[in-house]
């Protein structure tokens, strides 16, 4: 099954809640005045060490208000391949889609992938290496089990990058963390629907 994780703490709380969250960005929203370029990085998203915090606090600010129903773990793959390897996880207010979250914070995303070195086989399209899918919020243990209920995504889109509408306060990510040795985490789906497949059960603990 899965290597270990450490759980942030979930409390239920009215969704009006969202009100009190730090909102860092609205200075920032009017710093370019020119258009940017549809695959250019903002620089709220590139993958320094700030940005990765203010990413992480967010995303347990948002995690405490709304709990589970609000993230959702997101797996990278090769085109074609059997293996999805978690990344990390996305939070979001309830208004934000899953989509919004991961296409806003994609960057550091994708930077992460690199980070954490995992194995995916390069495509011939060196601009779309890999794809990325999501699931249910902390479904990683019954994704490890094979279980049929947990459903994988598919996010399309993320070359053509557009998620600036997006403010940054209002969606955070959480990167997935190894130790040294430790197997990095992968399940095994249906290459074609990303469904779960029978009587495939991974081996070894979180």
């Amino acid at each position: 099954s899965c290597c270990s994780t450490q759980k942030s703490l979930l409390l239920a709380r009215p969704k009006s809640k969202w009100d009190f969250l730090d909102d860092d960005d609205d200075d920032e929203d009017e710093e370019d005045g020119s258009q940017e370029l549809s695959n250019s990085v903002p620089a709220d998203m590139m993958y320094t060490e700030a940005n990765i915090r203010r990413q992480a606090i967010t995303y347990d600010q948002l995690e405490q208000i709304g709990g589970k129903d609000v993230i959702n773990d997101v797996y990278v793959r090769a085109p074609d391949e059997k293996e999805w390897w978690l990344v990390g996880k996305v939070a979001r207010v309830s208004d934000v889609s899953p989509e919004q979250a991961i296409e806003r914070q994609w960057p550091l995303i994708e930077r992460h992938v690199w980070a954490l070195r995992i194995p995916i086989r390069p495509t011939s399209d060196l601009s779309s290496p890999f794809e990325c899918w999501y699931a249910p919020g902390d479904s990683e243990y019954d994704a490890a089990r094979n279980d049929p209920k947990v459903k994988f995504t598919k996010v399309s889109g993320l070359l053509l990058y557009n998620g600036e509408d997006v403010k940054a306060s209002l969606c955070g990510f959480v990167g997935k963390a190894y130790d040294r040795g430790e197997p990095m985490l992968f399940v095994e789906r249906n290459i074609v629907t990303g469904q779960a497949l029978k009587g495939k059960e991974m081996g070894g603990d979180w």
